[in-house]
């Protein structure tokens, strides 16, 4: 059994991925009919707009769960990013340079997450949750719990943009996701990342340098969630505290969804990932068509976490049974 899937397979059918693809043809198939307007452009933008961010920030925490840690610093990550980035051009510092140091920040969260990961030997949700709180504390520190408006029009001007009639955070994400699903079949690093998730102290012996490792899942992470944090100030022309509550819940149960297992490393793709994100954007957007409060939606998010969970710990035991 290639341990890279991580799910169970009939030959050439991959079991989850089957799940996952009826799943999103049965809901597609009732919303449908529900409504007219769901296959409409319009509504398909909105679709795609609504889950962006948590689509890219869920490439990082794929790499964070196969590696057999968890991230939840990108909640805080994300609006930090957005604040950060907007007041360094509100002092007119142009817009590459600002991004870049936006990245080297989100970079240097990073190596402090797994810094204290390793000095600490504190398992990485207690880390993270720790992080994610301090940044979440700064973020409504510096923005006094305000929105940040009012950046240099050269900026706003960037959400307008449109490359073959897609906004920039389209172009951004379809770019990521193609080289982590490309990369992750293909690049020795991506592989080692599956080697050290299910079984650290055999990857030790081979010589694979875990703790590198384990510093750079968490850059990664930390990274793309400025990324996202970026992305979410070009869309919105503005930065708040208050982007990304909640998202960390919402990126974790998206890669588990896709097949990534919590319960043990090793195990999951980037292919699940993007099926899960599919899925998880037409379950919200589902929940704006039908006139659902949008309060429910952490309640099935919490529903579906569950279900995932029990349906990887259900594949792994048919796979134990099997071999």
């Amino acid at each position: 059994m290639n341990k890279r899937k991580g799910i169970l397979s009939f030959g050439r059918i991959n079991f989850h991925y089957l799940v996952l693809i009826v799943m999103i043809f049965i809901v597609t198939a009732a919303m449908t009919v529900y409504s007219p307007y769901f296959l409409t452009v319009n509504n398909l933008q909105v679709l795609i707009d609504t889950f962006i961010m948590e689509a890219v920030m869920a490439l990082g925490m794929t790499m964070v769960i196969i590696s057999g840690g968890i991230d939840l610093t990108v909640a805080g990550i994300l609006p930090f990013s957005s604040i950060i980035l907007a007041l360094l051009l509100m002092r007119e510092v142009p817009f590459g340079i600002a991004a870049v140091l936006v990245l080297l920040a989100a970079a240097a969260i990073g190596c402090l997450t797994n810094l204290l990961r390793r000095s600490l030997n504190l398992h990485p949700m207690v880390v993270t949750m720790a992080i994610a709180a301090v940044i979440k504390g700064v973020d409504l520190t510096i923005t006094g719990g305000s929105a940040v408006s009012g950046l240099p029009e050269s900026f706003t001007r960037l959400g307008a943009v449109r490359i073959l009639g897609m906004p920039v955070s389209w172009i951004v994400y379809i770019i990521l996701a193609a080289v982590f699903l490309y990369f992750s079949k293909n690049n020795r690093w991506f592989l080692q990342v599956f080697f050290v998730g299910g079984n650290e102290d055999a990857a030790k012996l081979s010589g694979i340098k875990v703790e590198a490792l384990y510093r750079n899942v968490y850059v990664i992470s930390a990274v793309l969630a400025a990324v996202a944090g970026i992305l979410t100030a070009i869309t919105y022309s503005s930065a708040s505290y208050s982007y990304g509550t909640n998202a960390d819940l919402r990126v974790i149960t998206t890669v588990a969804i896709g097949g990534t297992s919590l319960t043990h490393g090793g195990s999951g793709s980037i292919a699940g990932t993007l099926l899960g994100t599919l899925f998880m954007a037409i379950i919200y957007n589902a929940f704006v068509m039908s006139g659902i409060s949008t309060y429910y939606q952490d309640v099935v998010t919490g529903v579906f976490l569950i279900a995932a969970v029990l349906l990887s710990e259900g594949i792994k035991v048919l796979k134990e049974r099997k071999s």
